[in-house]
């Protein structure tokens, strides 16, 4: 089935939209404007001029909110230095092809990559004693002696640092759902007001067939089916293409009930979370809705605080883009690792070429196509211009990349794909 009538009219007008214009008036003062037309991958100058993290705290001071199946675990590992462990059957684990931390005063939590502290059972959030067993999830808290809330860490004075000092030890953590969840947001504002954040924003369809993926694989329904054969690959589709269509109209549904007067995000936060705060059911679809979830994150947070990258240009240029990490947070450049200079894919997993058909990526792209020039004019609104040109450009290149792949081949590609 290939794209036809208003539908193509309206791609069309999309496609050429995302074409047209000078680089120029998206790089307003960044200074980057000419790198940038070198190399469109690396990455887009940050908002503002951020307030200088605290050297003596000991609270976290960074988290990558997400988006899910967007970078964060590669993100999280490169900076961590360790690969993730691999756990053997009598309980021990070990690291393979361990690297050394990208910059000594990036240090992730000690525990887990994802503590799921803002956004599963929020109501500890407000809880000294939960708040004291987060804290000590990091280096360099000493959960009987500090007082991370009220600025009173052992650590500085063992370093030697006063409030003149370069932060020392950059506590991060990751959890990849924050962006998504209605409350995280409220709680991380609430808890830690002077947090910076990183956001990856994925092509949202090759970003929902990723997620709708990994859950096929992990399902015990499907284990013991041999990957790439044809039984694999009917029920895969099967599985893919129900899903998927179910949480279109879920979704679609309840962006049909939309009134005047409350903001986008409340209406349909209320819509697919329950009141305890779980996702109702549309995990894979809804957290491409990126608009969405940035409306929510910056209205408690100023877009100083939020460093939001293409998860297109962060795979193509790692370390261009943990570079710009360092200066972001202030850090001693020259302290970089220099050896960290190779970067291992993570998580990547296969999928059985040319099985989906081009109806399901015509119901995706016709569902997404509003919200990512929602997300677009948000981007832009906030400063987040040059961003925006580069969203586009990487956009496209994937979302054209996971039809040619993907595709039934009995469809006519070139109907599918949108213009360029």
């Amino acid at each position: 089935m290939a794209f036809t009538g208003l539908f193509a009219y309206r791609l069309l007008l999309l496609s050429q939209h995302w074409a047209a214009g000078p680089l120029s008036r998206h790089f307003k003062s960044s200074g980057s404007l000419a790198a940038v037309m070198h190399d469109p991958w690396l990455p887009s100058p940050w908002v503002g001029q951020p307030k200088p993290l605290d050297p003596l705290a000991c609270t976290p001071q960074l988290l990558i909110i997400g988006a899910m199946k967007g970078g964060t675990t590669a993100l999280f590992h490169y900076l961590n230095g360790s690969q993730p462990a691999i756990h053997y059957p009598n309980g021990s684990k070990s690291h393979v092809d361990f690297k050394p931390r990208y910059h000594p005063s990036i240090i992730g939590t000690h525990v887990t990559k994802e503590l799921h502290f803002f956004d599963k059972q929020p109501v500890r959030t407000q809880t000294p004693l939960y708040q004291q067993q987060y804290f000590a999830s990091f280096p360099g808290v000493d959960a009987l002696a500090d007082q991370p809330l009220a600025g009173r860490c052992s650590y500085p004075a063992q370093l030697g640092l006063s409030s003149s000092s370069r932060p020392a030890l950059v506590r991060m953590e990751a959890t990849a759902m924050y962006l998504a969840h209605p409350s995280a947001a409220a709680n991380v504002q609430r808890l830690l007001p002077q947090v910076r954040m990183v956001a990856l924003l994925r092509e949202p369809v090759s970003r929902a067939l990723s997620s709708v993926n990994m859950l096929f694989q992990r399902s015990p329904e499907y284990a013991q089916l041999k990957p790439l054969t044809p039984e694999y690959t009917a029920a895969w589709k099967a599985y893919v293409v129900t899903e998927l269509r179910r949480q279109l109209g879920i979704l679609s549904d309840c962006f049909a009930k939309l009134t005047m007067g409350r903001p986008v995000h409340e209406q349909i936060d209320q819509c697919v979370f329950s009141p305890t705060g779980t996702l109702t059911g549309v995990l894979h679809v809804h957290v491409g809705l990126y608009a969405v979830h940035l409306e929510r994150w910056l209205s408690h947070f100023a877009p100083e605080q939020l460093l939001i990258w293409s998860s297109n240009a962060f795979d193509e240029r790692p370390q261009q883009h943990m570079d710009q990490l360092v200066h972001w947070l202030g850090l001693d450049p020259a302290l970089t690792n220099s050896n960290s200079s190779s970067f291992q894919k993570l998580h990547e997993r296969s999928y059985p070429a040319g099985s989906l058909p081009a109806a399901l990526f015509q119901e995706l792209v016709a569902f997404f196509q509003p919200h990512n020039e929602r997300v677009c004019a948000l981007l832009q609104g906030h400063g987040y211009g040059s961003l925006v040109q580069q969203l586009r450009r990487a956009w496209q290149l994937e979302l054209a990349e996971t039809i040619r792949t993907l595709q039934d081949s009995a469809d006519d590609v070139s109907d599918v794909l949108p213009v360029m």
